[in-house]
C-alpha cells in the first residue's frame, strides 16, 4: 500500500473506532515537505523560538498533520453562552485521541522502515509566556489545510471547529497543495466577525489577540468542571467559519 494512503487510513480508522464520548466528522489530513521555505517564514514570523522541523528531526522529510472537525452537534451545545461541559470533554477526549493516532502510526509505519516524531509543545508559562517551540496550526497551514481566520484559528474546508495533530516522518509523500482561496469570510471582504462579538474574555479584535486575556479565562473555565483538569472556550469557533458551509443550516 502507498505510504500516503496507509498514513490516511490509520488516522481515519481510528477516529471511527474512537470510543470516546465526543463524536467527530470525516479527518482532514495533509502532507508538507519539510524543505519547503513555508517553515522558515513562519520561524521568521512566530519567533526564533519556533522550531524548523529539522531542528527536531534531522532526518525528517516531510510533515503530516491532521484535523479532526467537532460533529454538529457538538458546535451547537457550544453556542450557549458561558461554560459549556461539552465542550470541555471535547478536548479532554481530542487530546486523548490525537496520542492514540501518534502512537498507531508510529507502530504501523515503524513496520516501513519510517520513524515518526512527535513534535513535543511545552506549554511552560511561568518560565516561557506564550512561546512553545512547535505550532500544530502552522504545520496544518503549510500542509495546505486551511488558512488563518481573524479568530487566529486555522478555517479549514471543514471549519474550524476541531483540532489539529501533527508529526514528522522520515520519508518522502507528495505536498498536498495550499489553498489559493480565502476561508475566513471578512478576510475575503465579506461582513462577519461573529468570532470578536462571542469572544467572551475580549481578547479577540480586529487590532488582534491578546493571549493574556484569554489565559485568564480559561483558568477560570477550568474551575467549573475541576474533575476534568480541562478548558475548552471555544467560542471563537461558533461563527459562520465553524463548519463545511453546507453544514451551517
Amino acid at each position: 500500500m502507498e505510504l500516503k494512503n496507509k498514513i490516511e487510513i490509520i488516522i481515519k480508522n481510528t477516529v471511527v473506532s474512537s470510543g470516546a464520548e465526543t463524536r467527530y466528522r470525516e479527518p482532514l489530513i495533509g502532507f508538507a515537505s519539510t524543505n519547503d521555505p513555508i517553515f522558515s517564514e513562519i520561524k521568521q514570523i512566530v519567533g526564533l523560538h519556533h522550531l524548523h522541523p529539522k531542528e527536531i528531526f534531522p532526518e525528517a522529510k516531510t510533515a503530516v498533520t491532521f484535523f479532526l472537525p467537532f460533529e454538529k452537534e457538538l458546535v451547537k451545545q457550544n453556542l450557549k453562552s458561558g461554560v459549556v461541559k461539552e465542550s470541555i470533554q471535547a478536548s479532554v477526549d481530542t487530546s486523548h485521541l490525537i496520542r492514540e493516532i501518534n502512537e498507531k502510526l508510529k507502530t504501523e509505519l515503524a513496520k516501513d522502515g519510517v520513524t515518526v516524531i512527535v513534535p513535543k509543545v511545552i506549554f511552560d508559562y511561568k518560565n516561557n509566556g506564550f512561546d512553545v517551540s512547535w505550532s500544530h496550526k502552522s504545520a496544518a497551514y503549510a500542509a495546505g489545510l486551511g488558512t488563518f481566520g481573524v479568530n487566529q484559528m486555522l478555517i479549514t474546508r471543514a471549519g474550524c471547529a476541531g483540532r489539529i495533530g501533527s508529526l514528522l516522518i522520515s520519508a518522502e509523500i507528495l505536498p498536498t497543495p495550499r489553498p489559493k482561496e480565502e476561508f475566513c469570510r471578512h478576510k475575503r471582504g465579506e461582513k462577519c466577525l461573529v468570532c470578536v462579538d462571542r469572544c467572551q474574555s475580549g481578547a479577540l479584535s480586529l487590532n488582534g489577540f491578546d493571549k493574556e486575556k484569554c489565559f485568564i479565562r480559561l483558568q477560570e473555565e477550568e474551575k467549573a468542571y475541576p474533575e476534568l483538569n480541562q478548558h475548552g472556550c471555544g467560542k471563537c469557533t461558533t461563527g459562520p467559519c465553524t463548519l463545511d458551509p453546507s453544514e451551517l443550516e
